[in-house]
């Protein structure tokens, strides 16, 4: 997992297939209301909503897509875990792109402007809190990997 500021996220248009569409993306939807939004090598999520215990639920992990998520208002908490630390608790499904993992991880608060990659064998939890629910609204970068 990479976790840093927004405002080098251009740093990593090198390392991350479809980067640079996605960004193109963002700038056209940043500011839409929540919902999927489709680019060349991938597709946007703009979610909104209040977060949930961090302890409750299962980790997710994803084979076909890298995820790139950015907190761009309120705050959420992270957990994170290399897959092969966890028990699987649900298969890979291939039309969904996601396997769930049980077991821990660490946390990690996340504020707004910042992001964090999330690879294949990076388990993790998005959307959640320790102690108290709070607002967020996040975009979800889904940049496709190559095959």
């Amino acid at each position: 997992m990479v976790i840093d500021k927004l405002s080098r996220i251009h740093a990593y248009v090198c390392a991350l297939p479809h980067l640079v569409q996605a960004l193109a993306c963002l700038e056209k939807v940043r500011d839409a209301d929540p919902g999927h939004f489709d680019f060349d090598g991938g597709f946007i999520l703009i979610q909104e909503g209040t977060t949930m215990p961090i302890q409750a639920g299962d980790f997710e992990a994803h084979r076909k897509y890298l995820d790139v998520q950015i907190l761009l208002e309120g705050a959420e908490t992270i957990a994170w875990a290399d897959i092969g630390d966890l028990t699987v608790s649900v298969p890979y499904n291939e039309q969904a792109d996601r396997s769930n993992h049980s077991g821990s991880g660490c946390t990690i608060p996340i504020k707004p402007d910042m992001f964090y990659i999330c690879a294949p064998h990076d388990a993790h939890k998005a959307c959640g809190h320790v102690e108290t629910p709070a607002h967020f609204r996040k975009v979800v970068m889904k940049l496709r990997l190559e095959d």
